[in-house]
């Protein structure tokens, strides 16, 4: 008879529960990364701006052209904050993915831990079986030696 793990369900199911988490965890840094790289664009874009407006300032341009520099760089500013409030949120929904992650991989290990343990169980105990038909099988050839030199003795 073949070994037969009950809770085998069981832990199919929290192997697909940790595949789904692994999953999410991986949408969840893709998301990062790309929050990521919207933060590093809009640094850049800052950074030229400012450099324009300086260059604009140098070669005495219009106030008006000086005014649209500094809206333009207000605007590219508040445009900053908010990617980074969004990376933040990323950073934070990694979080809970790699959190949820690491719970359903410690409830599929402790299943894999039962069935390792409920495997050892059952060898050991047909171990023991096999050991015991052995027994039974050498007492009983042992008897009939025993029987049959005793007969021949008398």
């Amino acid at each position: 008879m073949a070994f037969r793990f009950r809770a085998q369900a069981a832990l199919d199911l929290r192997t697909r529960e940790l595949e789904v988490a692994q999953r999410e965890l991986a949408r969840a840094q893709g998301d990062r990364d790309a929050a990521g790289v919207r933060v590093e664009q809009a640094n850049a874009a800052l950074e030229a701006a400012r450099t324009q407006a300086a260059e604009a300032l140098r070669t005495a341009t219009t106030c008006t052209a000086l005014q649209w520099y500094q809206s333009w760089i207000l605007r590219l500013s508040h445009e900053r904050k908010a990617h980074n409030a969004t990376l933040a949120a990323r950073e934070e929904a990694v979080t809970r993915a790699a959190a949820a992650c690491l719970r359903a991989q410690q409830r599929r290990e402790a299943l894999d831990r039962f069935r390792e343990k409920a495997r050892a169980s059952y060898e050991a105990a047909q171990a023991a079986t096999e050991r015991k038909l052995i027994d039974e099988l050498a007492t009983r050839r042992y008897a009939t030696t025993r029987q049959s030199a005793l007969c021949t003795e008398t």
